[in-house]
Order: C-alpha cells, then structure tokens, then sequence
C-alpha cells in the first residue's frame, strides 16, 4: 500500500504497477476518443479530475462531462501555449483512465504537473477540455 502525502488518498501496490503497465501500452498511446458534448441543453461543458501524483511520474486525469446548470465547482487553467522560445508543439501527453492519451504542450504539461501535487483537481484546461 502507497499513500500520497499531500491528499492521504491510498493505493494498493497492485493498482499502482497496473497503471505503471498500462503506461506502456498502445492502448494508453492511442489519441483519447473524445465523447459528443450534450448541445441539446447546451450547457454541458468537459472537465478533467487532474490525479495526484510526484512531478516525474506520468500524468493522469478522467475526463468528465457536467452540467453548467449544476454549478460544477472547478479551476480554469490560464497558461500560454508556447514556450519562451516560441515551442508550441503538442509534444507531451497526459493519460486519460478512460483509455487512450491527449496531446498537450510543454507549457501545459508544466502547469499541471504543479497543480497536481495539490491534491485531486477538477480543472478545465483550453488543450484537453473544448
């Protein structure tokens, strides 16, 4: 059993070699599949449930549909898509547990490889979310 510092939240050594495995897999490398927003209301908009982690291991999240009519508490990430030097590539991925990856930018990547460290973080981040 492995417990994370900053949110307690506990994971048993089991879980935590299945997604070191799954890391591995084309099944996490294929492009995530991206599910049709509800427009009929339209007020159902994506989040992600950003995992917990340390800043090198690999990045997770579920990707979540809400209901803007539900109020759904989250953060909205501000970040610039390009780096200093002007990098904007789609260069780095964060694993979604649903299956499959998103393309992300290193700033991207950056940014929630901090925020992570908080905690469980339910956020909507321009790259992975519209």
């Amino acid at each position: 059993m492995r417990c994370c510092l900053s949110c307690g939240e506990a994971v048993s050594e089991d879980e935590a070699s299945s997604l070191t495995t799954y890391i591995g897999t084309s099944y996490a490398k294929a492009p995530y599949k991206y599910e049709k927003l509800e427009y009929m209301s339209g007020r159902e908009i994506r989040l992600i449930l950003l995992l917990p982690g340390n800043f090198q291991d690999a990045l997770w999240c579920e990707i979540l549909h809400v209901d803007l009519d539900e109020y759904p508490e989250y953060d909205a990430v501000s970040y610039t898509w390009a780096t200093e030097g002007g990098d904007a590539r789609l260069n780095k991925t964060i694993l979604c547990v649903q299956s499959g990856s998103v393309l992300i930018t290193t700033n991207c990547d950056a940014v929630l490889r901090r925020m992570r460290q908080l905690g469980k973080r339910k956020l909507w981040v321009d790259a992975i979310c519209t």
